[in-house]
């Protein structure tokens, strides 16, 4: 019988393939990052260098039961060739209501929402400001509110309608808006991610002064880098409206951590008990 000369080879290909695949989903979170930020040649790094605004964030969402959420964000606007820029902080809940148990099938890797709920609410508080020395200085509190059904289309794509109300009070003013919006996602995956590829136009009303109406677009993927980490690139397009609403291209990035409630309660009474076994090994 002939030997098999080409087995030992084989295998230690085999092997040398798997340890490069555990690598590279050992650093996932750095490759992909940095793919993002330095990769010339990739349309959104393309799209950033012409964006006349960026828009860089960073949210949380903390899972505390299968209804209730709790939403942080922490954004900001620079201008291209300007020093103007403001900051927003804002903190939020989310009660998610209506459950279809066949959306577990359909969107099984979502992180964005808590899975299978057709109807959400959001309501909270929102600060924005800028600088003293800006060149457009204010300040704004602003209360929102939000009722959002969603829908799940063919090719497991998932539509939301968010039906948005800004009550907001700036410089001794009231004044409110309404932000209908119709957004578009679809889950994709590889071999080593998972992303979600986004789009959305979404009408900006405001009650008693339609001059400052304005229409956005936006594009945009999320890509999962850790188990509890995603990170979003986007392109958002802002129509002119006459003299007040100007044409604007910007560019986001966003860095977004989904944390459950007994996932974190998990962890921490886990470390507990690591330390009490290791005092009990090791005592003084």
């Amino acid at each position: 019988m002939a030997k098999n000369t080409n087995f030992v080879p084989g295998l230690l290909k085999r092997l040398y393939i798997i340890r490069v695949q555990m690598h590279i989903r050992k650093y996932r979170f750095w490759i992909v990052s940095l793919s993002l930020l330095y990769m010339p040649v990739n349309a959104l790094a393309q799209a950033a260098l012409s964006a006349q605004e960026i828009w860089p964030a960073i949210d949380a969402y903390y899972r505390i039961s299968p209804k209730w959420r709790v939403y942080g964000t922490v954004a900001g606007t620079k201008l291209d060739e300007s020093s103007y820029s403001d900051a927003a902080v804002g903190v939020f809940g989310d009660y998610f209501t209506f459950p279809l148990k066949y959306t577990r099938r359909l969107m099984p890797g979502r992180s964005d929402s808590l899975p299978g709920k057709f109807l959400w609410f959001r309501f909270g508080y929102q600060y924005s400001a800028t600088p003293p020395s800006s060149e457009d200085p204010f300040k704004e509190s602003m209360i929102v509110t939000e009722v959002n059904p969603r829908f799940y289309l063919p090719w497991s794509m998932l539509l939301t309608v968010k039906n948005r109300v800004d009550w907001r009070f700036k410089e001794g003013e009231f004044n409110s808006r309404y932000r209908p919006r119709l957004m578009i996602e679809k889950d994709l995956r590889t071999e080593y991610l998972f992303f979600t590829a986004s789009a959305f136009a979404e009408y900006f009303l405001n009650f008693g002064n339609s001059s400052v109406n304005r229409l956005r677009t936006q594009v945009g993927v999320e890509i999962r880098v850790l188990k509890h980490i995603n990170y979003e690139v986007f392109w958002n397009h802002q129509y002119e409206n006459g003299t007040e609403v100007p044409s604007v291209d910007a560019f986001g990035m966003t860095i977004k951590t989904y944390l459950d409630h007994n996932e974190v309660k998990d962890f921490f009474k886990s470390r507990k008990l690591r330390r009490s076994s290791k005092s009990k090994v090791n005592p003084s």
